[in-house]
């Protein structure tokens, strides 16, 4: 049982989740050591796992203590509650005492939002979206603390939020961790690494993050996630291991391109790796709609890109697919393409 503060309140702007919460604030308060929660693959193919309401207790008392939320404050939450990061913004809220405001899940929350915030988390689509719009803008500069997840945030938005003087914190965790364990400053006083949160440390296999965090995992929480640690307390994210192109024996990282690709192009892009007769794989950029009607060269990529990252060939796919917490969902889209014809990039 995870008992409610007194000063725990809830509005409904939308009342499309209501139902779902009302049952998940139910859930929290009986006498069930548990919850069972989807998880999203991080650490292997997705599954449903069940966690405890101790460890939910103490990753949120974590974040609380990390942002220095205090009751009677405002929070927002515009994310699904099927999800752990839906579900620990009620938790918090509920431990903290705070007044959380219930908004659509949409990338429209421009038009949604539009009172003063404490505190909120979304998702890199939605926080691009309030980005591009003027009273999007307007409304980010009025929440005091902005939690970002699910993916990581493109070069562009970094960019967009640094010339507005915004700085959000970019999270990184996963549902066995019970949401972040690792945090980033990005956009106006962003910075290269994530740092842990107290009471988690890392260490690596192989190239890959383990997550050593002994409140909530009595063992360690291996992930596909490759890093470059930095020390115990913090580490740059390189990508996932599953994505992994071998080209010739030289590995890249699809995220690490794809970072380095948004500088070149105003829409969205996926690397992916295409079966190739003499390097076994060859990188393929795929881009989102027919917009760049020019013809693709190399040329195009001097100075940003390392000669062997350039992408061999490329291809256009009027839509990628995503899961349905929002991120890009690489497999589908990949799918989507087989059988197009790939344009040489000379």
């Amino acid at each position: 049982m995870i008992n409610a503060n007194p000063d725990f309140k809830i509005t409904y702007h939308s009342l499309k989740q209501k139902e779902s919460i009302e049952a998940f604030t139910k859930e929290l308060k009986n006498e069930a050591g548990y919850i069972s929660c989807q998880t999203s693959g991080s650490t292997g193919k997705p599954k449903e796992i069940q966690i405890s309401k101790k460890a939910l207790v103490v990753s949120a008392q974590n974040s609380i203590d990390f942002f220095g939320l205090k009751s009677h404050q405002n929070a927002a939450l515009c994310l699904s509650i099927d999800f752990i990061a839906g579900k620990m913004m009620l938790v918090r809220a509920l431990i903290a005492g705070i007044h959380i405001h219930i908004y659509p899940v949409s990338t429209n929350l421009s038009a949604c939002i539009n009172k003063t915030i404490d505190f909120i988390a979304i998702v890199p689509l939605q926080l691009e979206e309030l980005l591009a719009n003027t009273k999007g803008r307007l409304n980010l500069k009025k929440i005091n603390k902005i939690l970002v997840g699910g993916a990581s945030i493109s070069t562009r938005t970094e960019e967009q939020l640094a010339l507005n003087e915004l700085t959000v914190y970019q999270s990184y965790g996963m549902t066995e961790t019970v949401t972040h364990v690792a945090i980033k400053k990005t956009g106006f006083q962003g910075e290269d690494v994530y740092r842990s949160l107290p009471g988690v440390h890392f260490e690596t296999q192989e190239n890959r993050l383990k997550i050593i965090y002994p409140a909530i995992s009595e063992v360690p929480i291996q992930t596909n996630d490759i890093v470059n640690l930095v020390d115990a307390n913090s580490f740059q994210w390189l990508g996932r291991a599953d994505f992994v192109i071998n080209s010739g024996g030289i590995k890249f990282s699809p995220e690490r391109l794809e970072k380095k690709l948004n500088q070149i192009f105003d829409f969205e892009v996926m690397v992916t790796g295409i079966e190739d007769a003499k390097l076994g794989h060859k990188v393929g950029l795929i881009i989102k709609g027919e917009a760049f009607q020019q013809p693709i060269k190399k040329s195009d990529f001097k100075g940003l890109m390392h000669q062997f990252e350039i992408p061999k060939v490329y291809t256009f796919l009027n839509q990628f697919e995503k899961t349905l917490n929002g991120k890009l969902d690489r497999n589908k889209t990949a799918i989507k393409t087989k059988g197009f014809v790939w344009k040489n990039i000379l």
